[in-house]
């Protein structure tokens, strides 16, 4: 039903720095702009690997992406979901009583698409799409990043490696992903309060994270975080640092291999990190 992750909406301030960041420091290829103008926004569409990260900047007051910064600041806003079946995939959704934004399919940005209510995921911002012309994975190989000084790096993103979900009950979302969507979950484990359950619809991995206890407040759901995979993790913590990013040193990932994140204040609000498993 559901074949991957096609994006990351990230709502953005200033689109100009968010391009600094994503396609000029990391190389990303930007695949399509514009305008959506129901929305409000300014738009830039950007590969990473068979998916992609979707930077919108609100044009005017009344955009939902506009009051999304006003409540919760700029950063991370939705997960699109790609189906190859936009029509019979919202059919089934409404059969199913989910709360959804767009009960019948609209033509969106990055193709045919519906929003599901956010309090469908408490709180999480699903989406499902059925990617248009463009936007269906044909991304070109992004661009070797280069460091401040112009000296080109060996190192590259390859794709997103996993997006992470907070929410107040993990077991009872997971439920909702293989239920609406097919979505299996494919481990879980419990580290102090915390559970954590990990779902692969396709190349990317959905981390779902909640209290062991299932006690969680209701509508505290977020999207809490983005880690992409990297080739020559030291070379992009270097090339970030000349920069001026707030970026840490690399060390041992719980998955394998190396992490290493960029705080939040210095990434257009999101949680970023770079994981390169060797």
């Amino acid at each position: 039903m559901i074949r991957d992750v096609h994006h990351v909406g990230i709502a953005v301030s200033d689109m100009n720095a968010a391009l600094a960041l994503f396609r000029e420091a990391l190389g990303l290829p930007v695949v399509k702009e514009g305008e959506a103008p129901a929305r409000g926004a300014r738009v830039a569409l950007l590969a990473v690997g068979g998916s992609y990260l979707e930077l919108v900047q609100p044009t005017n007051e009344e955009s939902p992406f506009a009051r999304h910064i006003a409540e919760y600041g700029e950063g991370l806003h939705h997960v699109g979901l790609w189906t190859d079946d936009i029509e019979a995939q919202v059919r089934g959704l409404r059969e199913a009583g989910v709360a959804l934004e767009d009960r019948e399919p609209r033509e969106g940005f990055t193709g045919r698409l519906s929003y599901l209510r956010a309090e469908a995921f408490d709180g999480v911002v699903m989406e499902v799409v059925e990617p248009g012309d463009g936007a269906a994975g044909e991304a070109p190989t992004p661009a070797r990043p280069t460091r401040a000084s112009g000296r080109a790096d060996r190192s590259v993103v390859t794709q997103i490696d996993h997006v992470v979900l907070r929410v107040p009950d993990a077991g009872a979302a997971c439920g909702r992903f293989e239920e609406w969507f097919g979505v299996t979950t494919k481990r879980t484990f419990e580290r102090g309060p915390m559970t954590f359950a990990f779902l692969r619809p396709g190349d990317v991995i959905l981390e779902v994270i909640g209290p062991t206890t299932r006690d969680g407040d209701v509508g505290s759901g977020r999207i809490a975080g983005l880690a992409l995979e990297v080739k020559g993790i030291d070379d992009v913590a270097a090339g970030l640092k000349e920069m001026g990013y707030p970026i840490g040193e690399p060390h041992p990932a719980l998955q394998g291999g190396r992490i290493v994140s960029v705080h939040h204040s210095g990434a257009c609000g999101v949680p970023l990190a770079f994981i390169d498993f060797g």
